[in-house]
């Protein structure tokens, strides 16, 4: 009896100095508010971000161990959560065939993103033993520097190296943003700006052109944000509007790596049609299968350019207007004509075709046809 006695004016006690510790907290804001305000202080309401963990409780939570079980819960439900998250899918181990020695070269040029295409286009042609994916990417390239930006001299020493076959772009996620031109600026989407950077895009276009290698442009994909989006899209016009003008091909990859809704996501169909994270954790780049997903859009421009390459070539061309096969999936080598001599047809004896065309015989009279003369060479 004497100890339960005793346990019960402990927790009386116990719960006196927690009551007093409440009266304390919460009366605490209301008398420190004048003169916080008086001294310039910020003054934290509850619920501020800058408002103490203080649980005016938690000496008796300690006490019966309830605040040490609820950390540990919610330990356990932010793992929870961690690992119904989807993983970042790593990049796998691409074999690249040996390409032969005269293999067609594909040159990609550009920024950090042009880096991201050049893995997928890599990934694309691997097992393509006729065309080698080289790069010249500059990660901070940027066509709104003074003058001859760096890619463009060495765009230039690199084509008048070796023999490329087709140069693949991606440039102008590091654009937005003024163009110094003196002394003074001129301010993004000005019309001082558009006119100087159509003028560097007809540059670069120019530098990659030197030896009239064919050029693939493709276009910024959107990125998060609506102001950033406004801001690429703007970046985009210009450049499709450049790059055709110089009879370039442009690549337009902002549609398919946008929601139903035209909105930003970072999910949707690979090249497989899985729906997979596609975009990275920025907003602007690419996870392994969105850059396998860029590539392919990329690689069916260059495939107007190669021709069949054994890759994704003319794959989901019978829907663009723009490009007819007329032969099928393989081209015939260019000294032979489509089908080559094994296609000629036979000819069939005992037919009109074969009377008039092999034997010389006219076909035979239709009434009323008009070659029948008969009639007027009848009449007096």
């Amino acid at each position: 009896m004497a100890g339960a006695h005793v346990l019960r004016r402990t927790l009386a006690a116990i719960l006196v100095v927690a009551l007093a510790i409440c009266g304390l907290t919460f009366a605490a804001p209301v008398l420190s508010t004048p003169a916080q305000a008086q001294n310039g202080r910020p003054i934290v309401q509850p619920g501020d971000s800058g408002t103490s963990s203080f649980h005016p409780l938690s000496p008796l939570l300690r006490l019966f161990g309830v605040e040490k079980r609820g950390r540990t819960r919610l330990k356990e439900r932010k793992s929870e959560r961690q690992s119904r998250q989807p993983r970042e899918p790593v990049k796998p181990v691409i074999v690249e065939v040996p390409k032969e020695a005269d293999a067609r070269v594909i040159l990609v040029v550009g920024d950090a993103l042009a880096g991201e295409l050049a893995e997928g286009l890599e990934a694309t042609y691997a097992e393509v033993p006729s065309v080698r994916v080289d790069k010249l990417v500059i990660d901070d390239a940027s066509l709104t520097e003074p003058g001859l930006t760096p890619l463009d001299d060495r765009l230039r020493a690199v084509l008048q190296g070796r023999k490329v076959a087709v140069v693949v772009t991606l440039i102008g996620s590091r654009d937005v943003r003024a163009i110094a031109q003196g002394a003074n600026e001129a301010a993004f989407r000005s019309e001082t700006w558009d006119a100087l950077y159509a003028r560097r895009i007809d540059q670069l276009l120019a530098s990659a052109r030197i030896l009239r290698t064919p050029l693939v442009w493709v276009g910024l994909p959107p990125p998060s944000g609506q102001a950033k989006r406004a801001d690429f899209g703007h970046v985009n016009t210009l450049a499709k509007a450049r790059v055709e003008a110089n009879n370039a091909i442009y690549v337009d990859v902002w549609d398919v790596f946008l929601d139903e809704n035209g909105g930003y996501t970072s999910y949707g169909p690979d090249v497989e049609g899985k729906r997979r994270r596609l975009r990275d954790g920025d907003g602007v780049g690419f996870t392994w299968h969105g850059k396998r997903k860029l590539a392919f859009f990329a690689e069916r421009a260059v495939a107007r350019i190669l021709g069949s390459s054994g890759a994704n070539a003319f794959e989901g061309v019978e829907d663009d207007p723009n490009f007819i096969v007329l032969t099928g999936r393989l081209g015939s080598p260019e000294t032979e004509l489509a089908g080559g001599e094994d296609a000629r047809n036979e000819p069939v004896a005992e037919t009109p075709q074969y009377q008039l065309i092999v034997q010389g015989e006219p076909l035979p009279f239709a009434q009323g046809r008009v070659d029948d003369f008969r009639d007027a060479e009848a009449a007096p």
